[in-house]
């Protein structure tokens, strides 16, 4: 291994991987890259030195290393307070009734009920009743204006049988006049029954689906008006 080779390693482990696995590649690099620089200056060409600018620039490469796996350090640091901060919020939230980013609505009592937003007006709009198996069980279509929609479903299927409680998903494509798609933010209101926290933004089970934190636009007491 050359000196530069050396410090392509640490670079590599650095980039590559967590900071305290790279500051441990840099410990023991340091101290190849020591090895090979004393080995270089005991034989080098007396007639022809290794000048001062080579010893500088390994020594800064080793030294912008160390500065990287220290960044890298700060930012894991930021990361995880981070995902505490997301973990003790969403922990909070449960037992709460929430809207956020979602598709999925519970059917209860032969009702459920969604909120959309079109970005322009959709003439062409295509509502769409999913079941938990994927399957469209309900179809319809509106002319759209550009803001906040609610759809409320009855529960029934395109032949008018009535469907058993559970959860059911919305789609919504919506067109302008031109045929142009819209871009659509559909939401989902309903009492958070469930948290994981395995990743960094929580997943909060509403409605027998999941959301992400950071999807959260309202919070509110079950039965409390906004």
């Amino acid at each position: 291994m050359d000196i530069a080779s050396a410090s392509a390693a640490v670079q590599a482990a650095t980039y590559g991987g967590k900071s305290s696995a790279a500051a441990t590649a840099l410990a023991g690099n340091f101290d190849t890259f020591l090895r090979l620089l004393t080995t270089q200056l005991m034989h080098q060409d007396p007639t022809n030195p290794m000048s001062s600018d080579q010893f500088t620039q390994q020594l800064v490469q080793m030294s912008g290393v160390e500065q990287s796996i220290q960044t890298n350090r700060n930012l894991e640091l930021l990361l995880t307070a981070n995902a505490i901060q997301n973990a003790s919020g969403a922990i909070s939230l449960l037992g709460k009734e929430v809207t956020g980013s979602g598709t999925g609505a519970l059917l209860q009592n032969g009702e459920a009920t969604w909120s959309f937003a079109t970005a322009a007006d959709a003439p062409d709009t295509m509502l769409q009743v999913i079941n938990a198996d994927g399957a469209t069980v309900f179809t319809t279509r509106m002319d759209a204006s550009k803001g906040n929609h609610q759809f409320a479903w009855d529960g029934k299927d395109s032949n008018g049988s009535q469907l058993p409680d559970g959860t059911f998903f919305l789609k919504v494509t919506a067109n302008a006049a031109n045929g142009a798609p819209v871009a659509v933010d559909t939401r989902t209101t309903g009492i958070v029954t469930a948290i994981d926290m395995t990743s960094t933004d929580p997943l909060l089970t509403i409605n027998g689906a999941q959301i992400r934190y950071s999807q959260i636009t309202a919070v509110k007491q079950p039965g409390a008006a906004l």
